[in-house]
Order: C-alpha cells, then sequence, then structure tokens
C-alpha cells in the first residue's frame, strides 16, 4: 500500500476521531445540566412502586395517599419516590447544592434505602399480622424462661434448653424493636420486620427432641428407683416441652402469614429491577444514540464539515495532511483518556458492578408440630432478610458531593480544546457571510467577486475575510448560476449526511480505527526498511 494513501486515510480518521470526542462532551454537557440520566432513574421509582409494590397481589388496602390529601396509584408513588431520594440523599447521592442525583441504582443500594422505610409504605396491613406473630413469640418466651426456671431441669436436658435459649435470643430482642410494651408500633422500619425472620426452627425442635429423651431416660431410671414423686415432676417437665413443641409448630404457620407477603414484595422488586434495568438500559442506550445524532447535525453543520470538503483539503494539501498526521498520537491520547471515564451510554448496570443483595424463597413450611417427636420431620426455612437489615445498618461513607459547576466547566474546557484542534488542521467553521449567501441565492442573488474569487463591496472594494460590519455587494444570478448553486447545496447536504452518519459510530469505533492505520503504518514502515537493507548495491532504494 502506497503511505500517501494511508496516511491521508489516517488524517481523514483523525477528523473523524476528533469530531466524535467533539459529539461525545457535548453530549456529556448536557447530560449533566439536565441530568438525564438520573431524571430516568427517578421516574423508574416511580414504576417501582406502581408495578412491584402497589400491583402485588398481597396488598389488600390501597396504598398510603399523598400528603395533599390524593389516593391515586401516582400521588403515592410520587411519595414513595421522595421517600426513597431522600434516603438518598442522606447517603451522600447529591449534588453540592444538596439535590438527589442517581447516575446508576444497584439493587444493593435499593434494598439498603428499601429497608429505613417504613414498612406502611410496603404492607399496608402488617401491624395486625405482626401483633399476632409477636403475641407467639412472647408466649413461647415466657413458657421457655418458665422451663429455665425448673429444678427437674438438668444434664442433657438443661444443656439443650440452653442451646435452644441462644438460638432464640436474637429473635426474641429483634421483636423489642418493633414493639411498644406489647403493641406492634405503627412506625417500623421494614429491615426490622425482616429481621424476625432469622429463626431456626429446626434446630430447636431438634434440640426439643433430645431433651425429651433425656428426659424420658431420667423419669425411667426414676421409676425403678421406686422415686414417685420425681417421676410425676419429670412427667410435667415433659408436658412443658410438648407445650414449647406445640407453640414453635404455631409460630412457623404465623410467621409465613406475617412474612410472605413482604416476601412477595421482595420477590416482586427483584423481578422489576432485573427486568427494568435491562429496558433501561436499552432504552437509555436509545435515546443517547438518538442525541447523539442530533448532536453530530448541529456540530457538523456549525463546522461545515462536509466529507467532500474535508476529504478533498486533505487529499490535495500535503502540509495539512503532514499536520493532522503528526497530531495523531496527542489525539489518541486524549481519546484513551476520555474512553476511561463513563461513556454517555454506558449501562447503568455495569456502572453498578457491586455484589447484589439476593433474597431466595423460604422453603415450604410443614404442618405445625404437636410433638417433640415432629423434629424430624422439614421445618421451615428461615427467611434469609439479612441482607436488607444489615445493608440498612450498614455505615456508609457518604461520596463527595458532585460539583456540576466544576462539570460543566471542564466539559465546556473539553469542547473549546476539541473545537480549535479541528479549527487548526485548516477547515474554518460555517460563517455568517455563508448562510447569507446561501439564502440569497435561493431567491435568485450572489455575492460580487473579482477575478481572484475575493469579495467586493457596492464601491468594488475587496473586503477581508475578517471584516463582520462590512456590507458586500450583490447581483443578480442567471439561469445557470442558480442551478450551479442549488447543486453545490445538495452535494454540501450529502456531505453533511455522510459526516453525520460516520461521526454515529462513536469516538471508540474511531480509535480503535486509528490505532489500527498506525499499527499498518509501522508494519509497512518496517517492512520496507527490510527491503532496503536486503537489496543488492547498485540496484537503488525502492520509493516508499
Amino acid at each position: 500500500m502506497d503511505l500517501g494513501i494511508l496516511n491521508t486515510v489516517i488524517a481523514l480518521v483523525i477528523v473523524l476521531l476528533v469530531l466524535s470526542l467533539l459529539v461525545q462532551a457535548v453530549q456529556t454537557l448536557i447530560k449533566k445540566l439536565l441530568k438525564l440520566k438520573s431524571k430516568q432513574i427517578q421516574g423508574s421509582l416511580k414504576d417501582l412502586y406502581e408495578q412491584a409494590i402497589a400491583g402485588t397481589a398481597a396488598t389488600t388496602t390501597p396504598p398510603a395517599p399523598a400528603p395533599n390529601g390524593g389516593a391515586n396509584a401516582s400521588s403515592a408513588a410520587e411519595v414513595f419516590t421522595g421517600k426513597v431520594l431522600e434516603e438518598f440523599k442522606k447517603i451522600g447521592r447529591v449534588t453540592l447544592f444538596g439535590n438527589p442525583v442517581l447516575d446508576s441504582l444497584s439493587k444493593e443500594d435499593l434494598f439498603k434505602v428499601m429497608g429505613k422505610l417504613e414498612s406502611q409504605d410496603f404492607f399496608p396491613d402488617y401491624v395486625t399480622k405482626f401483633q399476632v406473630l409477636c403475641d407467639q413469640i412472647i408466649a413461647l418466651r415466657q413458657a421457655i424462661e418458665s422451663l429455665a426456671g425448673n429444678t427437674m431441669l438438668r444434664g442433657a436436658a438443661s444443656s439443650r434448653l440452653a442451646e435452644m435459649r441462644s438460638i432464640l435470643a436474637p429473635i426474641f430482642n429483634n421483636v423489642q424493636a418493633i414493639l411498644d410494651g406489647t403493641q406492634v408500633k405503627p412506625n417500623v422500619l421494614f429491615a426490622d420486620l425482616l429481621r424476625l425472620g432469622k429463626l431456626d426452627v429446626r434446630n430447636i425442635l431438634k434440640l426439643l427432641d433430645e431433651a425429651q429423651t433425656a428426659i424420658a431416660q431420667e423419669k425411667e431410671l426414676a421409676s425403678q428407683a421406686g422415686a414417685a414423686g420425681e417421676v410425676t415432676q419429670l412427667q410435667n417437665l415433659s408436658n412443658e416441652l410438648t407445650r414449647v413443641a406445640l407453640l414453635i409448630g404455631d409460630l412457623s404457620q404465623k410467621y409465613d402469614d406475617a412474612v410472605s407477603p413482604l416476601r412477595g414484595k421482595i420477590e416482586q422488586v427483584e423481578i422489576w429491577f432485573d427486568t427494568v434495568t435491562q429496558s433501561f438500559d436499552e432504552r437509555y442506550a436509545r435515546n443517547m444514540r438518538t442525541a447523539s445524532i442530533l448532536i453530530s447535525i448541529v456540530i457538523v453543520i456549525v463546522l461545515n464539515a462536509s466529507f467532500f470538503r474535508v476529504y478533498k483539503s486533505i487529499s490535495t494539501n500535503e502540509v495539512q495532511k503532514n499536520l493532522i498526521v503528526e497530531s495523531g498520537p496527542a489525539v489518541l491520547e486524549r481519546a484513551r483518556q476520555a474512553r476511561t471515564q463513563p461513556s454517555p451510554v454506558a449501562s447503568p448496570a455495569a456502572a453498578t458492578s457491586p455484589a447484589l443483595a439476593t433474597f431466595p424463597a423460604p422453603e415450604t413450611s410443614p404442618a405445625p408440630a404437636t410433638s417433640p417427636a415432629s423434629a424430624t420431620s422439614p421445618a421451615p426455612a428461615t427467611y434469609p432478610a439479612s441482607a436488607i437489615s444489615s445493608a440498612s445498618n450498614a455505615a456508609v461513607v457518604p461520596p463527595p458531593p458532585v460539583n456540576v459547576k466544576d462539570e460543566i466547566e471542564k466539559s465546556r474546557q473539553e469542547m473549546a480544546v476539541l473545537t480549535s484542534t479541528y479549527e487548526g488542521f485548516g477547515f474554518s467553521p460555517l460563517s455568517v457571510q455563508q448562510i447569507d449567501s446561501f439564502l440569497w441565492s435561493i431567491v435568485g442573488y450572489t455575492l460580487v467577486r473579482n477575478e481572484k474569487g475575493v469579495v467586493l463591496d457596492a464601491a468594488n472594494k475587496e473586503i477581508p475575510a475578517d471584516c463582520r460590519d462590512c456590507q458586500p455587494a450583490w447581483r443578480s444570478q442567471n439561469g445557470s448560476e442558480w442551478w450551479a448553486s442549488r447543486r453545490g447545496d445538495v452535494v454540501t447536504l450529502v456531505g453533511w449526511a455522510i459526516m453525520v452518519m460516520l461521526l454515529s459510530v462513536g469516538a471508540p469505533f474511531w480509535q480503535d480505527t486509528l490505532e489500527s492505520l498506525f499499527g499498518i503504518k509501522n508494519l509497512l514502515r518496517q517492512k520496507s526498511g527490510t527491503q532496503n537493507i536486503e537489496t543488492q548495491s547498485g540496484t537503488g532504494q525502492p520509493k516508499e
């Protein structure tokens, strides 16, 4: 391949890369000014309430009305969104002016915030459901404490009861967080309700069965020894353990009644998140692609970056071509720096790669146990709500506020540098005189020029190119001149259209293309140098 042709292609790609970077910088500036991604995420939070929370079949009462008295789903969704944004503000997702901003939203962050909201927002009739559950837990606690004070409890049975108390202690403590005395509080955090799900029923029933076995052995020994009083006391203790087993069996059913609606909410939110994240990626990328095309149209017209004009200028001007090629490494470095920053069409899911909180559904609960022997049957699995409860209490290091003014100024400077780079290549933006000439040519007038092509004024004096107050002279066009102007306009429009299509593929594509072209050029140079060394003396040097 002729290196002259390759240099022409490289110079053309460099111009395309500079213009693509300029389009990307303008797009980033508009995105930061209008907070497009943040607004779309906030709109998705409204969809979350309407589709995953208010629309779940487990909800038996209408959503909480808005403060203005409205009770429709949209107003309730706005209230929910406002609460979520307020929680994000508390963990530092704000601009320098204190406004909430969500450039990304991970499932972990969403569940963290949900855990800090009041349960009324998710489960309006939770008070009734959890009151029954808490009453059962209180009754179980009293029964366990009564057993612990029984003097006949000793040996293996005593150690098994101690293990049971250690397992149940977190449940007994957690239930106090949602109680005011013996009544469930009206404003309980969502995470506090889910924290009650940490109950290892299967292990507790197993320990009860082992305690019953130990007591049965002691009762048999007491019977053989003729200690009738001790046998009676041991039988009463066995009956107490049976009562505890019944309480635990009933507790599993009441637990399912209370927690299942919450489990349904979380499952719906997970389904919503996975579905909406994908559609958000597609919709946002599509919107940004459309915005990129519109911005490309504006930039191409303003800079008068017609493909035919740029190619002709590069291919016919060796000095200009060499100037552009020499600037290639600097342009590539700028493209690499821009590529390491978040792309305007980056996927929100990809931008939020931390481990996502998951909430697998519990196993199916069996029928309530009626005796310690039922410990061998499957027991209800605990609901793994630790992800929400731990996330809601975790210490969060707030990110620094987003200084919108500095970000905008940085984007503006980037645009100015790229524009000056393009003009430094020898291309001039569309001037007011060119616009006037186009408009007047439509109605049959053209500028008066001398034999050198310089525009003249009414006194037939040359007008400098940089003169803004000068008044050019106009004359009528003949038919051939008018059609020639129209053909020139069509060529310009087609050149603009081709340039817009080329810019629409994005800066990363042209960066990769330019790097590949530089690699090909270096390879050709090395190959040519090798041929020069191997050529026999007197045969001359091959022309590069």
